[in-house]
């Protein structure tokens, strides 16, 4: 195989760093008590490990043998609009796309629900594995808010909040005009 040149190189590398940081966000909240891995993250636990093989290898992983709890009707929609939108389907892309689905209904900011650092690292993940739905962003919407309008446009819509948004202390700064 020939050597990945320094760009792919950075690449991959964010992308370890973000996946580790997901994965270790969900190891934090299973500590809590907040549940099972594959209930925080909307994967059976084969799905978790493929995913720390490929981008977090040798990190211990408890739950592997759990099964993830069925999704949710809003979980489906988005998996399914992620996947639709960014024009890939390999595994990378469909881990990614439960595990955004089942985070955004959390409270938090998608990032936040994530363990990323700030909400350009997330779209920095999403433009990686996820091009075409970052390119669908056009008007660089807060990930949340822009899931949740696309699932709504296409169920034909006029108004959609995300979850839990109308409780947040940040509403006014989400919603802003575009």
């Amino acid at each position: 195989m020939p050597p990945l040149d320094a760009a792919a190189e950075d690449t991959a590398a964010l992308s370890r760093r973000d996946f580790g940081d997901i994965l270790a966000h969900a190891l934090a909240e299973r500590a809590a008590g907040k549940g099972s891995l594959p209930a925080l993250l909307g994967l059976d636990g084969p799905g978790i490990a493929a995913l720390r093989d490929a981008w977090a290898p040798g990190l211990a992983l408890p739950d592997l043998t759990e099964v993830a709890p069925p999704p949710l009707p809003e979980q489906e929609a988005v998996v399914t609009l992620i996947l639709w939108r960014a024009g890939r389907s390999d595994a990378t892309a469909r881990a990614l796309a439960a595990i955004i689905a089942r985070r955004a209904l959390e409270p938090r900011h998608l990032w936040e629900d994530l363990g990323l650092c700030d909400r350009p690292a997330l779209t920095a993940l999403i433009a990686r594995h996820l091009p075409g739905l970052a390119a669908a962003n056009t008007r660089n919407m807060r990930w949340k808010k822009f899931l949740y309008r696309q699932v709504c446009l296409d169920d034909g819509l006029s108004l959609c909040l995300s979850p839990i948004c109308d409780d947040c202390p940040e509403w006014a700064s989400c919603f802003a005009p575009e």
